[in-house]
């Protein structure tokens, strides 16, 4: 199909498709999964690093945007705000799982648990399925990967990733700095003596 006509079918431009989403027309919240579904799926699945509950993440982000929604200013790109939406939720999502880990570890330690806590094939597939490079990416503070994942891999402008992180623009080309430059050094293959 003709990506014009495509567009027009799911719901027209981007900036009235999230005014639609904002004023509660729920076929236009279901043009806007159609969208950018695949966009946020992809996104969180590589900030999170594994695709536990990602499915549920990604709904989640689609729930929240209606509300979410009243809040895009026009002068901004709709694909970074709906990504931003979806980074709000990862963050939410990341703190309630290392607070019930930390409540985890408390009982754990409390009860005196002997069990290990890494399965052990799970330990070998991970080392198997981990690449030098994702394992680097994984070592960026949160906040350099999140912009170097905005950036980078979704291509967003310097100013869009700055909405959707909510941080101002220079905040962004300083992590991205950062994050290049802690993946060269990782990536980097150590030189003979």
């Amino acid at each position: 199909m003709n990506p014009a006509l495509q567009r027009e079918a799911l719901g027209g431009d981007d900036e009235a498709l999230l005014a639609r989403v904002a004023a509660g027309d729920a076929s236009a919240l279901g043009h806007a999964f159609e969208r950018w579904h695949r966009d946020v799926y992809r996104f969180l699945s590589r900030l999170r690093g594994t695709r536990l509950d990602l499915d549920d993440l990604v709904q989640t982000t689609f729930l929240a945007l209606p509300l979410a929604a009243v809040n895009h200013r026009p002068d901004g790109s709709a694909r970074a705000f709906v990504l931003g939406v979806a980074l709000q939720h990862a963050r939410r999502e990341r703190r309630r799982i290392l607070r019930r880990f930390a409540l985890w570890q408390a009982r754990r330690e409390e009860l005196g648990d002997a069990l290990d806590a890494r399965d052990p094939e799970r330990v070998a597939g991970e080392r198997e399925a981990l690449a030098r490079f994702s394992r680097a990416l994984a070592a960026l503070p949160e906040a350099q990967r999140e912009a170097l994942l905005l950036v980078e891999v979704e291509g967003l402008r310097g100013e869009d990733a700055a909405a959707a992180m909510g941080v101002p623009v220079n905040t962004v080309w300083t992590r991205l700095h950062h994050a290049r430059s802690a993946l060269r050094r990782a990536v980097r293959p150590e030189e003979a003596p």
